[in-house]
Parts: structure tokens; sequence; C-alpha cells
């Protein structure tokens, strides 16, 4: 608290006591209105009701009037209403900290990361190319797609084709392992009486597709004017015409 008449605390007793004198009833009453200190010490000299009942009565007349119940009620008011902000400030700031203690590593992981997810870094494994099994996706009573064959064992590159029957023809998708680059290829769907229609072609990097080091397959889509009844077999061939892997029924 401030000095009002020059000894701290003081003239809130002799305030509340009514024994200030003109002059330093109104000039205390201003510096009240400005100051929270005063004002919650003011509160809580009067949750002591019974005490100063007992000192007033022993007290002299005052020699100039208390302060006005109106005064005193709003700031009572006032004063009472800043007592308990500051009790929740503390409140709220003693349970953030007891948060940022016991949760630290927790809050500082949301922080970093809004869907932390604990990963293990899979197993390499390396393993000689093989054929693939026969898929299990089946035509649905929609005539979806379907596998249409499957390369034949031994061979270097592994081929696997889907197709499924469209209006203008057939949509082709082809799976491929052991593919080492760097090359281009082109797939090729040959009808019963020998014609190729080509169905797409694509370049392979030198990395490769389904390989040691690069284990996933390459998938590629295209389309062919033919009917699925129409076509006897795939090819994929080298850029230079090498036959890669065929595919039949």
């Amino acid at each position: 608290m401030s000095e009002v008449s020059g000894a701290p605390h003081t003239d809130i007793a002799a305030y509340v006591l009514g024994v200030l004198g003109e002059e330093d009833h109104v000039r205390f009453e201003t510096h009240l209105l400005e100051c929270p200190e005063c004002q919650v010490e003011l509160v809580e000299m009067y949750h002591l009701p019974d005490i100063l009942d007992m000192v007033k009565k022993s007290w002299p007349d005052p020699p100039v009037k208390g302060p006005g119940p109106r005064v005193l009620r709003m700031l009572l008011a006032d004063a009472a209403k800043a007592n308990r902000r500051r009790k929740i400030v503390r409140l709220a700031t003693a349970a953030a900290v007891l948060v940022l203690v016991v949760g630290g590593p927790l809050t500082v992981l949301s922080l970093t990361n809004r869907e932390p997810v604990i990963t293990q870094a899979a197993p390499t494994v390396v393993t000689s190319v093989v054929s693939p099994t026969p898929s299990s996706r089946e035509a649905g009573p929609d005539g979806g797609a379907a596998p249409f064959g499957w390369s034949e064992a031994g061979n270097a590159v592994a081929a696997e084709v889907t197709v499924q029957e469209k209006e203008w023809g057939s949509a082709v998708e082809l799976e491929l392992r052991g593919l080492i680059g760097p090359m281009t290829c082109q797939l090729f769907a040959y009808s019963h009486g020998g014609e190729a229609y080509v169905v797409n072609n694509w370049s392979v990097p030198a990395k490769g597709y389904g390989v040691p080091g690069s284990p996933d397959p390459l998938v590629i889509t295209g389309s062919t004017a033919l009917r699925k009844a129409d076509i006897e077999r795939f090819e994929v061939h080298k850029q230079d015409g090498t036959v890669l892997a065929v595919v039949r029924r």
C-alpha cells in the first residue's frame, strides 16, 4: 500500500474506525479507489467484525463522520471482486504448473506432433524373384475386373494381367516384378488371329521394380479395343523387341 499520511497500513485502520481528520479522510478515500492492495486489506479487516465492535465500544467519539455507507459498500464490493479474481488466478496458475510438471513430456509430444505415431522399422528381407501366385480377385456379378493370367514360372520378369470388359473394348492392368532398368517397355495385346495392339508403354528407372532394394512392383494401366474374349495373350517387350514376359489364359 502507498503511504497516505506517513505510516503504511495505519490509515486503513484509522479509516475503518473513523478517526481520520477530514483532509486525511478525503485523501485516503481517493487513494483507496485506485489501490487494490488497500482494498483487499480493507476487506480483510472487515472480516473481523467482533474485534472491531469491541474496539469501537471503547473508542471515543470520532472527530469526523466515518465512511459513508454508499461509498463503503461500493468499495467493499469492488475489493471483494478483486480478491476473488486474484484467488482464481492463483488457483489457475497452480493448476497450470501442475499440468506442466506432471504431463510435461506428453504436452511437448502433442505440440510437436498433432497425431503422434510410434513406428518400428520393418526388417529388410531379400528374396529371389519368383512368378506371382494366382490372384484372389474374382470377377464380380457386374462383370468387374478379373485376372486374365500370369507369366510362366522361371521367367526373369513376373507378370500378372487383369482385364475388365468395357463398351469400347477392355481396360487392362499389368503388374510386373523383376524389372531392372534403365529401359523402355511396351505391353501388347494379341488377338486370336495374331494381330498386335499396343496397350501402353513406359520407362523403367535404374533401380527397377520388384527387385532387392526396390521391392514394390510396377503397376501399369492401359486399354485396348479388343474384347476380353478376343484376346489370346499379352506380351511385355523391351524397346528393341526383346520379349520379357508372356501372359496367356
